[in-house]
Protein backbone atom coordinates (compact mmCIF):
# COMPACT_ATOMS: atom_id res chain seq x y z
CA UNK A 1 0.00 0.00 0.00
CA UNK A 2 1.37 3.39 -0.97
CA UNK A 3 1.73 6.22 1.56
CA UNK A 4 0.96 9.22 -0.64
CA UNK A 5 -1.31 10.13 -3.54
CA UNK A 6 0.56 13.32 -4.37
CA UNK A 7 4.19 14.36 -3.91
CA UNK A 8 5.28 18.00 -4.15
CA UNK A 9 9.01 18.75 -4.28
CA UNK A 10 10.23 22.34 -3.92
CA UNK A 11 13.63 23.89 -4.54
CA UNK A 12 13.44 27.07 -2.46
CA UNK A 13 15.09 30.47 -2.96
CA UNK A 14 16.32 33.25 -0.70
CA UNK A 15 16.31 35.82 -3.53
CA UNK A 16 15.75 39.46 -2.61
CA UNK A 17 13.94 40.36 -5.84
CA UNK A 18 11.72 38.55 -8.36
CA UNK A 19 13.80 36.10 -10.37
CA UNK A 20 13.37 33.06 -12.60
CA UNK A 21 15.79 30.50 -13.97
CA UNK A 22 18.73 29.18 -11.92
CA UNK A 23 18.66 29.88 -8.18
CA UNK A 24 14.96 30.63 -8.08
CA UNK A 25 11.99 28.56 -6.91
CA UNK A 26 11.29 25.39 -8.87
CA UNK A 27 8.53 22.98 -7.90
CA UNK A 28 7.25 19.68 -9.25
CA UNK A 29 4.03 17.80 -8.44
CA UNK A 30 3.76 14.04 -8.97
CA UNK A 31 0.27 12.52 -8.87
CA UNK A 32 -0.60 8.86 -8.44
CA UNK A 33 -3.16 7.24 -10.73
CA UNK A 34 -3.66 3.62 -9.79
CA UNK A 35 -0.31 1.89 -9.99
CA UNK A 36 1.22 4.66 -12.07
CA UNK A 37 2.62 8.07 -11.18
CA UNK A 38 2.64 10.99 -13.59
CA UNK A 39 4.35 14.35 -13.32
CA UNK A 40 1.43 16.75 -13.19
CA UNK A 41 3.56 19.88 -13.61
CA UNK A 42 7.03 21.36 -13.26
CA UNK A 43 7.07 25.13 -12.80
CA UNK A 44 9.34 28.06 -12.02
CA UNK A 45 8.10 30.75 -9.60
CA UNK A 46 9.56 34.26 -9.55
CA UNK A 47 8.60 35.01 -5.92
CA UNK A 48 7.94 33.17 -2.68
CA UNK A 49 4.56 34.90 -2.53
CA UNK A 50 3.53 33.40 -5.88
CA UNK A 51 4.61 29.93 -4.81
CA UNK A 52 2.77 30.14 -1.47
CA UNK A 53 -0.43 30.96 -3.32
CA UNK A 54 0.06 27.79 -5.37
CA UNK A 55 0.84 25.80 -2.23
CA UNK A 56 -2.51 26.84 -0.79
CA UNK A 57 -4.24 25.51 -3.89
CA UNK A 58 -2.29 22.23 -3.80
CA UNK A 59 -3.12 21.59 -0.15
CA UNK A 60 -6.78 22.53 -0.62
CA UNK A 61 -7.13 20.20 -3.62
CA UNK A 62 -5.55 17.27 -1.79
CA UNK A 63 -7.77 17.80 1.26
CA UNK A 64 -10.90 18.14 -0.87
CA UNK A 65 -10.05 14.89 -2.69
CA UNK A 66 -9.36 13.05 0.56
CA UNK A 67 -5.83 12.28 -0.61
CA UNK A 68 -2.49 12.22 1.21
CA UNK A 69 0.11 14.78 0.22
CA UNK A 70 3.85 14.87 0.89
CA UNK A 71 5.52 18.28 0.52
CA UNK A 72 9.33 18.31 0.49
CA UNK A 73 11.10 21.66 0.86
CA UNK A 74 14.77 22.32 0.19
CA UNK A 75 15.69 24.32 3.28
CA UNK A 76 16.53 23.51 6.88
CA UNK A 77 13.53 23.00 9.16
CA UNK A 78 15.58 23.33 12.33
CA UNK A 79 18.70 24.82 13.89
CA UNK A 80 21.45 23.22 15.98
CA UNK A 81 20.36 22.20 19.47
CA UNK A 82 20.41 25.14 21.85
CA UNK A 83 19.26 27.74 19.32
CA UNK A 84 15.57 27.69 20.24
CA UNK A 85 16.30 28.08 23.94
CA UNK A 86 18.56 31.06 23.35
CA UNK A 87 16.07 32.83 21.12
CA UNK A 88 12.80 31.88 22.80
CA UNK A 89 13.64 30.50 26.23
CA UNK A 90 12.24 27.11 25.18
CA UNK A 91 14.00 24.16 23.56
CA UNK A 92 11.13 23.76 21.11
CA UNK A 93 11.11 23.86 17.31
CA UNK A 94 7.64 25.43 17.09
CA UNK A 95 8.55 28.28 19.39
CA UNK A 96 11.54 29.01 17.15
CA UNK A 97 9.43 28.82 13.97
CA UNK A 98 7.01 31.37 15.41
CA UNK A 99 9.87 33.59 16.56
CA UNK A 100 11.30 33.59 13.04
CA UNK A 101 7.87 34.18 11.48
CA UNK A 102 7.19 37.11 13.81
CA UNK A 103 10.40 38.95 12.91
CA UNK A 104 11.12 38.08 9.27
CA UNK A 105 9.73 40.59 6.79
CA UNK A 106 9.27 39.13 3.31
CA UNK A 107 7.27 41.10 0.79
CA UNK A 108 5.37 39.98 -2.33
CA UNK A 109 8.37 41.14 -4.41
CA UNK A 110 10.88 39.06 -2.37
CA UNK A 111 12.22 42.15 -0.55
CA UNK A 112 13.17 40.98 2.95
CA UNK A 113 15.16 41.81 6.09
CA UNK A 114 17.04 38.53 6.56
CA UNK A 115 20.55 40.01 6.78
CA UNK A 116 19.56 42.77 9.19
CA UNK A 117 17.64 40.31 11.35
CA UNK A 118 20.63 37.95 11.48
CA UNK A 119 22.86 40.87 12.47
CA UNK A 120 20.44 41.83 15.24
CA UNK A 121 20.24 38.26 16.51
CA UNK A 122 24.02 37.95 16.57
CA UNK A 123 24.06 41.05 18.76
CA UNK A 124 21.17 40.07 21.01
CA UNK A 125 21.57 36.30 21.39
CA UNK A 126 25.08 35.34 20.32
CA UNK A 127 27.31 37.97 21.87
CA UNK A 128 29.78 35.25 22.91
CA UNK A 129 30.49 33.97 19.39
CA UNK A 130 28.45 35.16 16.38
CA UNK A 131 26.63 32.32 14.64
CA UNK A 132 25.13 33.91 11.53
CA UNK A 133 27.60 34.98 8.84
CA UNK A 134 27.77 35.82 5.14
CA UNK A 135 26.50 38.96 3.44
CA UNK A 136 26.41 40.47 -0.05
CA UNK A 137 29.48 42.37 -1.19
CA UNK A 138 29.17 46.08 -0.51
CA UNK A 139 26.53 45.67 2.19
CA UNK A 140 27.54 46.36 5.78
CA UNK A 141 25.72 45.00 8.81
CA UNK A 142 27.21 45.86 12.19
CA UNK A 143 27.02 42.38 13.68
CA UNK A 144 27.11 40.24 10.53
CA UNK A 145 30.53 39.39 9.12
CA UNK A 146 31.40 38.36 5.60
CA UNK A 147 33.73 35.76 7.09
CA UNK A 148 33.10 32.54 8.95
CA UNK A 149 33.37 33.13 12.71
CA UNK A 150 35.32 31.03 15.17
CA UNK A 151 33.80 27.65 15.99
CA UNK A 152 31.60 27.94 19.08
CA UNK A 153 32.58 25.91 22.12
CA UNK A 154 29.06 26.02 23.59
CA UNK A 155 25.62 25.24 22.22
CA UNK A 156 24.42 25.89 19.63
CA UNK A 157 27.19 24.41 17.50
CA UNK A 158 27.87 25.03 13.83
CA UNK A 159 26.08 21.99 12.39
CA UNK A 160 23.00 19.91 13.06
CA UNK A 161 23.34 16.15 13.37
CA UNK A 162 21.70 15.64 9.98
CA UNK A 163 24.25 17.85 8.23
CA UNK A 164 27.05 15.54 9.31
CA UNK A 165 25.21 12.72 7.48
CA UNK A 166 24.45 14.64 4.27
CA UNK A 167 27.60 15.04 2.18
CA UNK A 168 28.15 18.62 1.10
CA UNK A 169 25.47 20.16 3.33
CA UNK A 170 26.26 23.68 4.52
CA UNK A 171 25.73 25.13 7.98
CA UNK A 172 22.36 26.79 8.47
CA UNK A 173 24.22 29.81 9.91
CA UNK A 174 25.73 30.67 6.50
CA UNK A 175 23.49 33.22 4.78
CA UNK A 176 25.41 33.97 1.59
CA UNK A 177 27.91 32.58 -0.97
CA UNK A 178 27.76 29.42 -3.03
CA UNK A 179 25.70 26.58 -1.63
CA UNK A 180 24.48 28.51 1.39
CA UNK A 181 21.13 27.55 2.90
CA UNK A 182 20.81 30.05 5.77
CA UNK A 183 18.80 32.68 3.91
CA UNK A 184 16.46 30.09 2.41
CA UNK A 185 15.87 28.59 5.84
CA UNK A 186 14.94 31.83 7.59
CA UNK A 187 12.57 32.81 4.80
CA UNK A 188 11.18 29.31 4.28
CA UNK A 189 10.47 28.63 7.95
CA UNK A 190 8.73 31.99 8.24
CA UNK A 191 6.52 31.23 5.24
CA UNK A 192 5.55 27.71 6.36
CA UNK A 193 4.93 28.78 9.95
CA UNK A 194 2.54 31.51 8.85
CA UNK A 195 0.90 29.24 6.30
CA UNK A 196 0.01 26.68 8.98
CA UNK A 197 -1.05 29.18 11.64
CA UNK A 198 -2.82 31.77 9.49
CA UNK A 199 -4.87 29.16 7.63
CA UNK A 200 -5.79 27.11 10.70
CA UNK A 201 -4.14 24.00 9.25
CA UNK A 202 -2.41 22.67 12.34
CA UNK A 203 -4.90 19.79 12.53
CA UNK A 204 -4.37 18.90 8.84
CA UNK A 205 -0.59 19.24 8.43
CA UNK A 206 2.18 17.40 10.28
CA UNK A 207 5.76 18.64 10.20
CA UNK A 208 8.12 15.65 10.11
CA UNK A 209 9.79 14.50 12.32
CA UNK A 210 8.86 17.12 14.92
CA UNK A 211 5.17 16.18 15.12
CA UNK A 212 5.30 12.63 13.84
CA UNK A 213 8.42 11.16 15.39
CA UNK A 214 10.47 9.10 12.97
CA UNK A 215 7.41 7.65 11.33
CA UNK A 216 4.89 8.45 8.63
CA UNK A 217 2.01 6.88 10.54
CA UNK A 218 -0.01 10.02 11.18
CA UNK A 219 -3.70 10.70 10.88
CA UNK A 220 -3.04 14.09 9.30
CA UNK A 221 -3.32 13.99 5.50
CA UNK A 222 -0.47 16.40 4.69
CA UNK A 223 3.17 16.05 5.71
CA UNK A 224 5.81 18.76 5.37
CA UNK A 225 9.40 17.47 5.33
CA UNK A 226 12.86 18.88 4.78
CA UNK A 227 14.73 17.57 1.73
CA UNK A 228 18.20 18.03 0.21
CA UNK A 229 18.00 17.46 -3.55
CA UNK A 230 21.79 17.17 -3.87
CA UNK A 231 21.46 13.73 -2.27
CA UNK A 232 20.16 12.67 -5.70
CA UNK A 233 22.79 13.54 -8.35
CA UNK A 234 21.64 14.58 -11.82
CA UNK A 235 23.41 14.99 -15.15
CA UNK A 236 22.80 18.47 -16.52
CA UNK A 237 22.85 18.85 -20.29
CA UNK A 238 23.19 21.95 -22.42
CA UNK A 239 20.34 24.37 -21.84
CA UNK A 240 19.03 22.46 -18.83
CA UNK A 241 18.61 23.98 -15.38
CA UNK A 242 19.92 21.89 -12.53
CA UNK A 243 17.25 23.01 -10.04
CA UNK A 244 14.47 21.89 -12.39
CA UNK A 245 16.09 18.51 -12.97
CA UNK A 246 16.61 17.99 -9.26
CA UNK A 247 13.02 18.55 -8.17
CA UNK A 248 11.78 16.24 -10.91
CA UNK A 249 14.34 13.60 -9.96
CA UNK A 250 13.46 13.71 -6.26
CA UNK A 251 9.73 13.51 -7.01
CA UNK A 252 10.28 10.51 -9.28
CA UNK A 253 12.55 8.72 -6.82
CA UNK A 254 10.20 9.23 -3.87
CA UNK A 255 7.31 7.98 -6.01
CA UNK A 256 9.36 4.91 -6.98
CA UNK A 257 10.19 4.18 -3.36
CA UNK A 258 6.54 4.63 -2.39
CA UNK A 259 5.32 2.29 -5.12
CA UNK A 260 7.77 -0.33 -3.91
CA UNK A 261 6.71 0.06 -0.24
CA UNK A 262 10.19 1.40 0.50
CA UNK A 263 9.49 5.06 1.24
CA UNK A 264 8.52 4.37 4.85
CA UNK A 265 12.14 3.36 5.43
CA UNK A 266 13.25 6.95 4.82
CA UNK A 267 10.82 8.21 7.47
CA UNK A 268 12.07 5.68 10.03
CA UNK A 269 14.66 6.33 12.75
CA UNK A 270 18.04 7.07 11.14
CA UNK A 271 20.60 4.33 11.52
CA UNK A 272 23.46 4.99 13.92
CA UNK A 273 21.81 7.62 16.13
CA UNK A 274 21.54 7.07 19.86
CA UNK A 275 18.45 7.94 21.91
CA UNK A 276 19.77 11.38 22.87
CA UNK A 277 20.47 12.26 19.24
CA UNK A 278 17.07 11.00 18.11
CA UNK A 279 15.36 13.12 20.76
CA UNK A 280 17.45 16.13 19.73
CA UNK A 281 16.36 15.76 16.12
CA UNK A 282 12.67 15.36 16.99
CA UNK A 283 12.64 18.26 19.45
CA UNK A 284 14.75 20.91 17.76
CA UNK A 285 16.94 20.02 14.80
CA UNK A 286 14.79 18.02 12.41
CA UNK A 287 16.14 15.60 9.81
CA UNK A 288 16.51 15.40 6.03
CA UNK A 289 14.12 13.06 4.26
CA UNK A 290 16.25 11.10 1.82
CA UNK A 291 19.37 10.51 3.89
CA UNK A 292 20.19 6.83 3.48
CA UNK A 293 18.30 6.44 0.20
CA UNK A 294 21.40 4.85 -1.34
CA UNK A 295 20.60 1.72 0.65
CA UNK A 296 17.22 1.44 -1.07
CA UNK A 297 17.25 -0.29 -4.44
CA UNK A 298 15.04 1.48 -6.98
CA UNK A 299 12.00 -0.60 -7.89
CA UNK A 300 12.80 -0.82 -11.58
CA UNK A 301 16.21 -2.32 -10.75
CA UNK A 302 15.00 -4.72 -8.09
CA UNK A 303 15.50 -8.43 -8.75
Amino acid sequence: MTLFDRILIVDWSGAGAPVKGPNSIWACLAVRQGDQVRLDWLENFSTRHAFMQRLGTIVDEALAAGERLLCGFDFAFGYPAGTAERLTGRADWRALWRKIASEIEDGPDNANNRFQLASNWNRDYFADVPRFWGRPQGHDYTHLSDRKPALPADLPLSFRISETHAKGAKSVWQLHYNGSVGSQSLLGIARLSRFIDDNGLADRISVWPFETGFSVQTFKPVIFAEIYPSLFPVSVGDGQIKDALQVQTVAERFAEFDRGAQLAGLFASPAGLNLRELAQCMKEEGWVLGIGHQRIQPLELAA
